[in-house]
């Protein structure tokens, strides 16, 4: 048996033409005829009734039973495939949300540069949802991904790295701006510009509004990180926004807030299903892992 027959006689049980499949397959169709023989004759069971009358055919409940096994071999050899392919080369498939790409990944890069590992990368910058679903499916070999809160991600390997507190930004000539903190409430009355949904701050601005009962009103929302911030320098509204997110050259004002239990923006390091485990991977998870402990203990000197 090969798995070309086994090929053949999956898209015959779905087509149900002995030409069509061929034709699929650019071959023959005495190939394909031939293919559904020799399984027939391997197993001992007719797989296939072929009514010649009607020039058509159907599936044996035992060919019906074969085709589901049939699609779980396939879809395994498949991905036996892809990881193989993967495992050969040196290349790392990382998925870095918007924020982390620009605001934490940047401060990695002088280690990986002087690691040599740079070169490997092949990023993907998606939204930390999205990226999660493309880990989940194996299309990804690692990724940081924010979430509001600890990262909820059954079935894969999930090592949080480090977290910042979500803070209101506002302008420096802001009436706000001067307060060492503010709760959700004080801002109850202020414009908000926002993040679009599919960002994690999304989640915390609904959290603080459900947990201090007000809405603040949203005049605009963006996915563009940058044109936030102008919104908020020409004062169009006040943001909620991690504090990793605003820089000194920003010219904005990170207030932290006052609330009970309140999330933060959580950056974890998660594995693909099934990533190969390459030299260049293990490296990366290494440095990446180094580099969150030692920021941990900065913070807490």
């Amino acid at each position: 048996m090969n798995t070309r027959d086994l090929q053949y006689f999956q898209a015959l049980t779905k087509i149900k033409s002995f030409s069509q499949v061929a034709a699929n397959f650019h071959v023959t169709q005495p190939t394909i005829s031939m293919a559904v023989k020799r399984l027939e004759s391997h197993f001992g069971i007719q797989l296939i009734d072929r009514d010649q009358s009607h020039g058509v055919i159907k599936i044996t409940p035992a060919g019906e039973q074969l085709a589901g096994h049939v699609q779980v071999i396939i879809a395994e050899l498949t991905a036996a495939e892809a990881e193989l392919a993967r495992a050969r080369s040196s290349k790392i498939r990382l998925g870095l949300p918007p924020i982390i790409g620009n605001f934490y990944f940047p401060k990695l890069a002088p280690q990986l540069v002087a690691a040599d590992l740079m070169q490997h990368l092949q990023p993907l910058e998606k939204g930390s949802a999205n990226l999660l679903e493309a880990l989940r499916a194996g299309s990804l070999d690692l990724g940081l991904l924010g979430s509001s809160g600890p990262l909820d991600a059954p079935a894969l390997e999930v090592q949080p790295l480090t977290a910042s507190p979500f803070t209101i930004v506002v302008p420096p000539d802001h009436p706000l701006a001067q307060k060492p903190a503010v709760t959700f409430a004080e801002v109850a009355d202020e414009p908000f510009v926002t993040l679009t949904e599919g960002f994690v701050h999304t989640k915390a601005f609904a959290w603080f509004t459900h947990a201090s009962g007000v809405q603040p009103s949203i005049v605009y929302r963006t996915a563009d990180v940058s044109l936030l911030k102008r919104m908020i320098q020409t004062h169009v509204g006040i943001a909620l926004l991690a504090q990793m997110a605003v820089l000194p050259s920003d010219n904005l004002v990170a207030i932290p807030i006052i609330a009970a239990n309140q999330p933060a923006f959580d950056i974890a390091l998660v594995a693909g299903k099934n990533a190969a485990p390459t030299p260049e991977l293990t490296q990366l998870t290494q440095i990446l892992l180094a580099a969150a402990k030692g920021e941990y203990h900065a913070h807490r000197k």
